[in-house]
């Protein structure tokens, strides 16, 4: 029998978001760890150059999708979706850290011309970032916080929603992957 080798759903999103955006015609590479005991590392994405191979590794973190069907009068913002993401302490051995949801775009439904009904939104901090944000996730009496969210009504424009006690709904759309890819090609150079 051969052994079965299987990726997180989050992980294969991730992936293949990040093969969209580093070609193989321009020299980068999508691995995954064989082992899933692997710590902190769940892709590395590599780009040789010159006889050499530079590689970042990525932690891929994942939450579900909320959509709220309307909002109340207690609704501070109201967004179409909402993402949870539970409070972790970023990995040293990881380079960045991918924070994936997905969720079903209203224009898929409507329309035969989308292969799914489900498209993801992806955010990309560095360790540092990560590390820094992390730290800044609490509640709204300064405790830390053991959650976070993000709120979004579409994939290019996303507002932090939990884990900030001043609820400003800092905006974290120049952390959306398609922003972050200029950070990703100059660490791999």
């Amino acid at each position: 029998m051969d052994p079965i080798f299987a990726l997180n759903y989050s992980e294969f999103c991730a992936a293949q978001q990040l093969s969209r955006m580093f070609p193989s015609s321009l020299g980068f590479s999508l691995y995954a760890p064989l082992s899933r005991q692997e710590k902190g590392v769940d892709l590395i994405l590599a780009r040789r150059t010159r006889g050499s191979t530079i590689v970042a590794t990525i932690q891929v973190k994942s939450s579900r999708t909320y959509s709220r069907p309307s909002h109340t009068e207690r609704t501070a913002r109201p967004f179409r979706y909402f993402t949870w993401f539970n409070r972790f302490d970023p990995p040293e051995e990881a380079d960045f850290v991918l924070l994936v949801a997905v969720y079903p775009p209203e224009e898929a439904r409507a329309s035969r011309k989308h292969a799914s009904w489900w498209a993801p939104v992806i955010m990309a901090f560095s360790t540092q970032e990560m590390r820094s944000f992390i730290r800044s996730v609490k509640t709204r009496s300064g405790k830390l916080d053991a959650m976070f969210g993000f709120g979004f009504d579409d994939p290019n424009a996303i507002f932090q929603t939990r884990g900030d006690e001043h609820r400003r709904f800092r905006d974290f759309s120049r952390s959306l992957l398609p922003h972050k890819t200029p950070e990703l090609r100059a660490f791999l150079s």
